[in-house]
């Protein structure tokens, strides 16, 4: 990569590349080629790159894209997103689940047909089909699409373009269609929980129905003020140091990352926790519950300090500072 403003940072660990960072939110028109190629070279080296944890300047590469709108990256995420799970989950960790929607949405250049093809390719990683269904509310929130067109393309997924076997993604769309206003969609729902594609418990069909009571602009205005179906914002890229930086991955003598007995426990807890929800997923009697380390925070979680607010939007931002 011919870098200038990353260059050095190709590599990092606990060494976050702050100023360049600062710099290229400054320099948008200079850093914009920078970060297409960063893009673009993870791409034509993925297979290599998500092994590598060391490599991880296309974690404020990808942010700052989002944060610029910049179109010119939609199809790289559009890749991306395709790619297998295991890649994807070593190449962008807990982005997939925290904000890959809104940094599909922020570079989406009107056409939403590709994020349609991830929703409806049932051979693609589950959360990342979902991400991307959560990721049409964020441009309806911004004028992107209608809800004329998400109901209408809403209904088109209960009725055969989703896949029959159950998925996330069926957990999923009831909520965005209560979100949007479930007004056209009710039958739609209640079918799908008829039929046992998504359980009752998940649909929420008291959620569905207390949305019904009130007015579309009602229910659309209260979408435009959560702040999880927005575009990426200069907090989100200045929040990503206090993730990606402050860690890194020693390893021994002997080429092992080392643990001490906590660890090993934990790593036992995980493995029971993962083949649990491999061998229950399938089962239509079984509440999928995401599972969390107690230790750990995510960015969109609630601050532990009992604010009410997201941990990237309160302490998070405070230890940054």
């Amino acid at each position: 990569m011919n870098l200038k403003i990353f260059k050095g940072y190709e590599r990092f660990e606990d060494h976050y590349p702050a100023e360049a960072v600062k710099y290229a939110l400054a320099n948008k028109e200079e850093a914009i080629p920078e970060l297409l190629e960063i893009l673009e070279y993870t791409l034509s080296n993925v297979e290599n790159l998500s092994k590598d944890a060391k490599y991880l300047v296309h974690f404020p590469a990808i942010y700052l894209l989002a944060y610029f709108r910049e179109k010119k990256a939609y199809e790289s995420i559009i890749k991306i997103a395709s790619l297998p799970d295991e890649q994807i989950f070593d190449l962008l960790g807990d982005v997939v689940t925290e904000d890959f929607k809104n940094i599909l949405a922020s570079v989406c250049d009107g056409n939403i047909e590709p994020i349609k093809g991830i929703i409806e390719n049932s051979s693609l990683d589950e959360y990342v089909r979902t991400e991307a269904l959560e990721s049409l509310l964020i441009l309806l929130n911004h004028g992107v699409v209608s809800r004329e067109q998400l109901v209408f393309y809403f209904k088109e997924l209960f009725n055969g373009k989703l896949e029959v076997d159950y998925s996330f993604v069926w957990d999923t769309l009831p909520r965005c269609c209560s979100l949007i206003h479930p007004a056209g969609l009710k039958d739609d729902i209640e079918k799908a929980v008829a039929d046992g594609k998504v359980m009752e418990i998940i649909a929420d069909l008291d959620f569905m129905n207390r949305q019904l009571k009130r007015s579309v602009k009602e229910v659309l205005d209260e979408l435009k003020e959560d702040d999880d179906y927005s575009f990426i914002s200069e907090e989100d890229v200045h929040s990503l140091e206090g993730w990606v930086g402050g860690f890194s991955c020693e390893v021994d003598g002997d080429g092992e990352y080392p643990f001490d007995e906590d660890d090993e426990n934990e790593i036992e807890d995980e493995r029971f926790m993962g083949t649990f929800l491999n061998e229950h997923k399938s089962n239509q009697n079984f509440m999928n519950v995401p599972f969390k380390r107690e230790n750990y925070v995510g960015r969109n979680d609630p601050c532990p300090c009992g604010s009410g607010k997201k941990y990237k939007k309160c302490c998070l931002g405070k230890e940054e500072k």
